[in-house]
């Protein structure tokens, strides 16, 4: 009876202990991400987080909002944040001033600023000589693709116009409506604002057939040699995220809504249409963004003109989920 007592305590505790080890093992990750800008291009991952699909694979995921890409680039070399959804030309920047910066994804191709709207009485690219320009943050991704569609149209930024920091969209609107600017760029979103307010389209940037970054998953790279695992499990999230992003309409509409604190439908949708276009299944780090963030960085930095393009990026993540079938197959 005693050598049976004894027995089950041992297997009792055995099974107990195995089921604290299970418990610890599956307990969530806990993971700080962060986004530059309150607009929908970046809106995937709020989407993911609300539909659990973080929490399903094993993350504990806290959203941030931290104004402007130079300071998240910032805050990931100071090891505040580990990660972030931003312009990854800002990573770039700081790379190449000797931090560790890396691009693990892009979410597409082009930026979410692809619209460059002007006042009124601006027609043509040329009118645009001696007039004030204005951007979110000097040496932000607006910043770079504005300097680079001024060059594709013919003129010199550092010459021809005047560029000025001025703020986030709704303050440039504001600035475009007292005509303090005569132009920037602005999302798809504030693209139906600025039409009801009569402002008009000058160019769709998306049209110049070049990439830009501008919805880049960025990390450091001793974050990927300590935590591997962890940013596999955030990758997963994300290519999983964009699938139901494309697939749940009127569920990713609200958490939008919630997010940017919008209830016009117009503009939801116009943000929703747009990203599902452009969000890509498949999110390698844009080789053709980074070579456009570079040829613009080298105009101030000669360190980028030589700089080998591996540095910046590893995409080891999304083509481990791509060489796999995985990402094929969430699609069949």
């Amino acid at each position: 009876m005693m050598t049976k007592l004894r027995l089950t305590l041992v297997v009792a505790l055995h099974l107990g202990l195995l089921s604290a080890e299970s418990l610890a093992a599956e307990a969530p990750v806990k993971l700080r991400v962060a986004y530059g800008t309150v607009t929908s291009g970046y809106s995937v991952v709020w989407v993911a987080k609300d539909a659990g699909i973080f929490a399903r694979n094993g993350l504990d995921l806290e959203l941030l909002m931290i104004q402007s890409s130079p300071i998240l680039a910032a805050a990931m070399v100071s090891g505040n944040l580990p990660a972030a959804v931003m312009g990854g030309s800002a990573a770039l920047a700081s790379n190449l001033a000797g931090s560790d910066l890396v691009l693990i994804g892009s979410l597409r191709r082009i930026s979410s600023l692809a619209f460059f709207v002007t006042t009124r009485d601006i027609s043509k690219p040329e009118q645009l000589r001696g007039k004030t320009l204005g951007i979110d943050r000097y040496g932000g991704a607006g910043d770079l693709i504005l300097r680079l569609t001024l060059g594709k149209l013919g003129l010199d930024p550092d010459k021809d116009v005047t560029i000025r920091q001025v703020g986030q969209s709704p303050v440039r609107l504001t600035a475009l409506q007292t005509n303090a600017i005569q132009g920037t760029l602005l999302s798809v979103e504030d693209k139906v604002v600025a039409d009801r307010l009569g402002f008009r389209l000058l160019v769709d940037v998306s049209k110049l057939g070049v990439n830009f970054l501008g919805a880049d998953l960025v990390t450091t790279r001793s974050l990927i040699k300590a935590e591997e695992s962890t940013l596999r499990k955030f990758m997963k999230s994300i290519v999983e995220g964009i699938r139901y992003y494309k697939t749940h309409k009127s569920e990713a509409l609200q958490t939008i809504g919630r997010y940017m604190k919008v209830k016009d439908a117009a503009i939801l949708e116009a943000g929703y249409d747009f990203n599902v276009q452009e969000y890509l299944a498949k999110p390698y780090p844009s080789i053709g963004g980074m070579q456009t963030a570079l040829e613009q960085i080298s105009q101030t930095n000669p360190k980028a003109k030589n700089a080998e393009l591996k540095r910046f990026f590893d995409a080891r993540f999304v083509r481990e989920l791509d060489q796999s079938g995985y990402i094929d197959g969430l699609y069949k």
